[in-house]
């Protein structure tokens, strides 16, 4: 299952990811990694979520982003839980262009069984059609 919480900056979308990813490892028997482009929030999640900074990583769109994604999947077998912080800031796409990875995460995160909330900049009253689904 892929959530995407998408609006504007500042809206709070960072913060609901925090809570729900440190309630989340609370209750999951399986792995919580979360990625995202900084340290910064590193100190704010449960020592119990795997943290990875995406930076640390030669990874140069959403192409690369997705296949990244792919080996974190493949070997974790307890994988439960996959949080992506700013996907645009990630992969340096603009939303409208990231079609093909959500089709790919889709299909991905529902072969290994695995659930994907995304944070995205953009217009909370205008998001793009093949983002709808998963708002």
């Amino acid at each position: 299952m892929i959530k995407v919480l998408y609006g504007k900056k500042g809206m709070g979308k960072t913060k609901i990811m925090l809570e729900t990813a440190n309630n989340t490892v609370c209750e999951s028997a399986g792995s919580v990694i979360y990625i995202d482009d900084s340290n910064e929030l590193m100190t704010k999640l449960s020592h119990d979520i795997r943290f990875v900074n995406v930076l640390d990583y030669p990874i140069h769109g959403s192409h690369e982003f997705l296949g990244f994604i792919c080996g974190i999947a493949s070997q974790d077998y307890d994988l439960h839980h996959l949080f992506i912080d700013g996907l645009t800031y990630i992969v340096k796409e603009d939303i409208k262009d990231l079609q093909n990875f959500f089709e790919g995460a889709k299909k991905i995160s529902e072969i290994c069984n695995f659930d994907l909330l995304i944070s995205i900049n953009g217009d909370e009253n205008n998001p793009p059609d093949f983002i709808k689904e998963f708002l």
